[in-house]
């Protein structure tokens, strides 16, 4: 199993919802086999005008032939696992690509950034995850002390209701 990226464009060709299922010819069978029960995250191509970049996640349920198109095949997305990011990731940051299994030896965009299937490292899979859902910590503390807050705080009472 393998994280993956799956470029999916809203005004695709393909037979593509997100959340239920992503099509693609046979040529990237192999690698979305990778990604078979593991998760995957969707990018918008940067050719896109107002692209969102990286803007969702899900997790792959099965890879299976479409049965109503030939040389064609579906990724069934588990139900209840797509996620759209609360913020969408830009491709690129302020030093480099966000994805960098991109780079090649020279540090430069390599052509494997055009394959609509691809595998992802868990690096960059987690950077683009947290870009994308921020991170926990910043919303609702898990360690430390609580913050008490005034108010709602009456002294119990023996009293029985009536």
């Amino acid at each position: 199993m393998a994280f993956g990226i799956f470029i999916h464009r809203s005004d695709s060709i393909y037979d593509d919802i997100p959340s239920e299922r992503y099509q693609f010819p046979k040529q990237y069978l192999s690698r979305a086999h990778q990604c078979e029960g593991d998760w995957i995250v969707y990018l918008e191509p940067s050719k896109v005008k107002e692209t969102k970049g990286y803007f969702a996640v899900a997790k792959v349920q099965e890879i299976i032939p479409d049965p109503r198109k030939p040389d064609m095949f579906l990724a069934v997305i588990e139900p209840g696992t797509y996620l759209d990011f609360g913020d969408p990731v830009s491709f690129r940051d302020e030093n480099s690509v966000i994805e960098r299994g991109l780079l090649n030896d020279q540090g430069k965009i390599s052509g494997r950034a055009q394959a609509a299937v691809r595998t992802l490292s868990a690096e960059d899979f987690a950077r683009i995850v947290e870009r994308g859902l921020g991170r926990d910590e910043d919303i609702l503390p898990r360690v430390g002390d609580t913050m008490q807050m005034p108010g709602f705080q009456d002294a119990q009472t023996d009293r029985p209701r009536q």
